[in-house]
């Protein structure tokens, strides 16, 4: 098998997502994405990536080896990681798929939904954190950048190969809130109530443990739009400091997420 490394020269992430591909940086990604059952097209090396973990794959695609600088030159920004990959592109799932059959109850569990999150690098640290706290999977929504960026993928650490990720809208929020999930949203709203894993923010006669929850994160400048919150049961925030007024995305839904997760087990 033959790979030619100019098919990762000057990498824009726009073109490879319309041709069906991504760009894999890293051994941890790649390695990620290979148990995921991700088809690697080519994969270009420098010694400083290593080869042990590349001897048992040996064969299953072309492997290409290159000075570091050569490879850096190629792809036209500097990294440490040593190694590029090309790869098929996962389709998103659709957020449908959470609806139980006819008959059957819901799955329990969190959901952790984006909003017009337009950096991928937060993209991917959001999803990497919804694996690491065991969140059932990631819905994105308008706006959103995509997960499947080098950027986001690097951020998650491969693991949105690993977690569900589905597509959704705001009509699709809806249907997910009419079948009886329960829509949170992260807000810094006078209706938002303070979040704690001990807190009873539910809402009167609700038990949050018997719900699938969907925990609804926006842009960090502007928020959630009010369509979208208007489907939510709650609005939540996380105390803090005199003199603070807002955290990183990442670490504001991470701790979301702690506080939801732990108070629903």
């Amino acid at each position: 098998m033959e790979f030619d490394p100019r098919r990762l020269a000057d990498l824009k992430d726009k073109d490879y997502s319309k041709a069906g591909l991504m760009v894999l940086e890293g051994r941890i990604v790649i390695e990620k994405a290979l148990e995921c059952g991700i088809e690697i097209l080519g994969l270009l090396r420098s010694p400083e990536s290593g080869s042990d973990w590349l001897e048992a794959r040996s064969g299953k695609f072309p492997i290409v080896a290159m000075d570091h600088a050569e490879l850096c030159a190629l792809a036209g920004f500097k990294f440490h990681h040593g190694a590029l990959a090309l790869a098929r592109r996962p389709a998103l799932k659709k957020s449908s798929e959470l609806l139980p059959a006819p008959g059957q109850p819901n799955e329990t569990g969190l959901w952790l939904c984006l909003w017009n999150v337009t950096d991928p690098s937060n993209v991917g640290a959001l999803v990497r954190s919804a694996a690491g706290l065991g969140a059932k999977g990631v819905l994105l929504g308008e706006g959103c950048a995509d997960p499947y960026y080098r950027k986001a993928l690097r951020a998650s650490m491969g693991n949105a190969f690993s977690l569900p990720l589905l597509a959704c809208d705001e009509k699709e929020l809806r249907t997910l809130a009419a079948h009886g999930f329960d829509l949170v949203a992260a807000t810094l709203s006078d209706r938002a109530k303070p979040l704690s894993p001990a807190a009873a923010n539910d809402a009167p006669g609700e038990d949050a443990s018997a719900l699938p929850l969907i925990l609804i994160l926006g842009n960090e400048g502007f928020g959630l739009p009010k369509g979208i919150t208007d489907l939510c049961s709650r609005e939540v925030y996380i105390p803090m400091s005199e003199g603070v007024d807002s955290l990183n995305v990442v670490v504001a839904g991470s701790i979301c997420m702690y506080a939801l997760i732990r108070r629903s087990r």
